[in-house]
């Protein structure tokens, strides 16, 4: 029997969390037998991992509908022009790997749910973003527009958590909205042990001489709430407790001048240390004593699992899915988001109460080991492939 086809939308060829979890859907659906294809908006990191794969993909220019700030009528005519104009190359791409179905992998874009629409395919939608929340991200044609077309162009949206769930059902049908976490298994394993200087981020002696070590990991933006970790050291520090916080990522320059300026304006040199972009944060993460979570909005958030996984105690912000992932006192610590002095009392805590920090790792390391499995994740997305039975059935019509 022919296999099912699948396309996959992606609205970057970076490595980001998204692209991550395409790759893990790529990966459970072929070993299920199905066929994978990916169209990309430009080619990037993420076409060296598809290569791997041995997943042919194609690089067709399409715009988001989303983006930062305000958009006047020109910006919608604009973005209208454009997502009309490329979504042809797109459905012709579609139409000429003969694609059973279409598989948005983000909010952002939606070339591949019009194209699948003009070719009367299936189109499943898989949601990572708040938006406007944790982004800072609007949709260029208006929220009441855009949900309209989430809701009507799509057999299926996959939710990464529950919070998020909660937001879209209630601009789309409930019926239509599966949640599902990712497997996480991805960039661990061996994987985790590249793109890492153990000079300077192992656990030798002199390392933990410099104080408890924090981390906190993802991009420089005001939502990932970097502010409340260096605001916690200054408090630390003035309390007499030694610890040091690394900042892993890059992002927005003017934010990340921000946190520069607060360093310097608390005599934090010493403390704080400013990563830059990395690889793989996972050993870097090994290397701490805590892991520090303290987005304002998280849709699901990785490096809460990642700390997890790592054998870490993981200190969240009491808000989005991090609340969701972190049962409070039991798998992890929450505080609350933008009381810089509640995440230093917690960080302390744990500093103070060793035996506490490694039972909590030991907890969160043991559900996030049984929780987010490859097997799980891979037989709920193909449970939540819209009218896949019907689709085989199809084929073997065509077949026959």
């Amino acid at each position: 029997m022919t296999p099912l086809t699948i396309c996959f939308i992606s609205h970057s060829s970076g490595t980001g969390g998204a692209e991550r979890v395409l790759l893990e859907s790529i990966e459970a659906l072929k070993q299920r037998g199905a066929e994978c294809r990916v169209l990309l908006p430009e080619r990037g990191e993420l076409c060296l991992e598809l290569d791997k794969l041995g997943v042919p993909f194609a690089v067709v220019s399409f715009p988001l509908w989303m983006s930062r700030g305000r958009t006047g009528p020109l910006q919608w005519l604009k973005a209208a022009f454009g997502t009309l104009i490329n979504t042809v190359p797109v459905a012709w791409r579609i139409h000429s790997w003969k694609c059973d179905l279409v598989y948005s992998n983000t909010v952002t874009v939606c070339a591949g749910a019009i194209a699948a629409r003009l070719l009367r395919l299936p189109h499943l939608w898989h949601l990572h973003e708040f938006g406007m929340e944790d982004q800072g991200l609007s949709f260029l044609f208006g929220d009441r527009i855009s949900y309209a077309i989430v809701d009507n162009f799509s057999e299926r949206c996959v939710c990464v958590s529950q919070v998020l769930a909660q937001k879209y059902r209630k601009r789309i049908d409930p019926e239509k909205i599966v949640v599902i976490y990712p497997s996480m298994r991805r960039f661990l394993g061996d994987d985790a042990n590249r793109d890492c200087n153990k000079s300077d981020y192992d656990n030798s002696a002199n390392a933990r001489n410099r104080g408890f070590r924090c981390v906190i990991a993802g991009a420089l933006m005001e939502g990932k709430g970097q502010e409340d970790g260096v605001r916690a050291m200054a408090h630390l520090t003035e309390a007499g407790v030694k610890a040091e916080l690394l900042i892993v990522g890059e992002g927005v320059s003017s934010y990340k001048t921000r946190l520069e300026a607060l360093v310097a304006s608390n005599g934090l040199e010493a403390q704080v240390t400013f990563v830059g972009k990395v690889k793989n944060a996972f050993p870097i993460m090994r290397s701490s004593d805590a892991v520090l979570v303290c987005s304002k909005s998280e849709a699901f958030g990785r490096v809460t699992v990642e700390g997890m996984l790592a054998r870490k105690p993981v200190i969240g912000a009491r808000a989005g899915a991090t609340a969701e992932l972190i049962k409070d006192g039991i798998t992890g610590l929450l505080y609350t988001p933008g009381d810089a002095r509640d995440l230093a009392r917690q960080i302390q805590h744990l500093c103070d109460n060793p035996a506490v920090a490694e039972t909590l790792a030991k907890a969160g390391q043991q559900w996030a080991e049984k929780c987010f499995t490859a097997e799980r994740y891979g037989n709920e997305v193909m449970a939540a492939l819209p009218g896949a039975n019907r689709l085989l059935k199809s084929r073997i019509r065509r077949l026959v």
